[in-house]
């Protein structure tokens, strides 16, 4: 019984020790432990922003770079500033995107709803697609495999993607003049993108974006899209508007030896697509268009000539009573084996001049019951 006892007292005095001991140094611990969390804190942003860039360096052809990473906890989101990527062959002077600012984060608004689903938002960001005499001086991406990147950086399903002050840069650096045709202050909007809202409709994804042709032209386009159809689903309208085509006078002289004096150019496009088949149309018009500048090209005797040649084709192919040539060129077929009606287009060009013009905007004539059926 006495040692019994004498183990109990010991055991009461061996816990009482270690409490005193704790009570003592409670501050201290706890200095320590907020110490180590602020020090985490601190760190944290350098790390991810090393994981960051392991990430990119890797990606096949295209590698990239951050210049620096913040971090905000309450948000579930990181933010990165200065990304760049750039191809590694063909000596090509412009990356293929940059962005001012990337923000990824937890949709919280979906998580409320059930979802564990992200979002990325893009400030300023720039690509350039680059087309050159080789694939190797060309530049598009091609088997740089970015949506694995993606999940790498952020490993949960993106709902949502936003665009602000965006810029789609189309350039050859191998032509007199270089080509740069551009679409600028581009706002972009896709939403539902892994069906969280649990929508019944066909297409539950949509997209909507808007900007400016060569600063001049009004872009707006809608897509409605299934993206977990097993055959690409998708119902797209786009339109082009008052796009002034002395801005776009580096394609034509590049590409067509030519220089346009003054005009508007619009498109209007209507394209869906369903069980692997696609129908639509693009219907391109060029207003008021006249070919030849003599102050530019006075000292080029051959080509304003040919500027005059081709010139005397667009009045004679232009509908005068609205000053617009244009065509209406059909599309169809598969993904696989898409068709080309060239008969058809040049039929629409004659048909605009001399029958019946082509009137400016959307038809609404196209739809996936109709791309089934074709």
């Amino acid at each position: 019984m006495m040692l019994g006892k004498s183990a109990k007292d010991f055991g009461k005095r061996y816990q009482k020790g270690w409490q005193h001991f704790f009570a003592g140094r409670k501050k201290w611990i706890l200095l320590i432990v907020l110490a180590a969390l602020i020090g985490l804190r601190v760190a944290l942003p350098y790390i991810v922003k090393s994981y960051v860039n392991n990430i990119l360096a890797v990606i096949p052809g295209y590698p990239g770079y951050v210049d620096d990473v913040d971090l905000s906890l309450w948000r579930g989101a990181y933010v990165i500033h200065g990304m760049m990527i750039e191809k590694v062959e063909g000596n090509i002077p412009v990356p293929f995107f940059s962005a001012k600012q990337v923000d990824i984060s937890i949709e919280w608004t979906a998580l409320f709803q059930g979802s564990v689903v992200g979002k990325i938002e893009l400030i300023n960001p720039k690509i350039n697609f680059v087309q050159g005499p080789t694939e190797k001086e060309s530049q598009n991406g091609k088997g740089a495999h970015f949506i694995e990147t993606i999940k790498k950086l952020f490993p949960v399903r993106i709902n949502r993607f936003d665009v602000q002050n965006g810029e789609v840069h189309f350039r050859n650096f191998h032509t007199d003049p270089k080509v740069d045709i551009h679409i600028d202050s581009l706002s972009l909007h896709a939403k539902n993108l892994t069906n969280s809202e649990r929508l019944s409709k066909v297409l539950p994804a949509s997209i909507d974006a808007k900007g400016k042709a060569m600063h001049t032209g009004i872009i707006k386009g809608h897509l409605d899209i299934d993206p977990y159809a097993q055959e690409l689903a998708f119902n797209l309208d786009l339109q082009i508007e008052q796009v002034e085509l002395t801005t776009l006078n580096s394609f034509f002289d590049g590409y067509a030896s030519v220089n346009v004096k003054s005009g508007f150019f619009e498109m209007y496009s209507e394209v869906a697509a369903a069980d692997g088949k696609f129908t639509g149309y693009v219907k391109p018009l060029f207003k008021d268009m006249r070919i030849g500048d003599l102050k530019k090209d006075a000292k080029k005797p051959l080509k304003l000539v040919w500027e005059g040649v081709v010139e005397g084709l667009t009045q004679l192919l232009t509908n005068h009573s609205t000053g617009e040539l244009g065509t209406k060129i059909q599309l169809s077929g598969t993904f696989d084996n898409p068709k080309e009606d060239i008969l058809s287009t040049i039929g629409g060009i004659l048909k605009n001049a001399f029958i019946k013009a082509l009137q400016p905007g959307i038809e609404g004539t196209v739809g996936l019951q109709k791309a089934r059926t074709k």
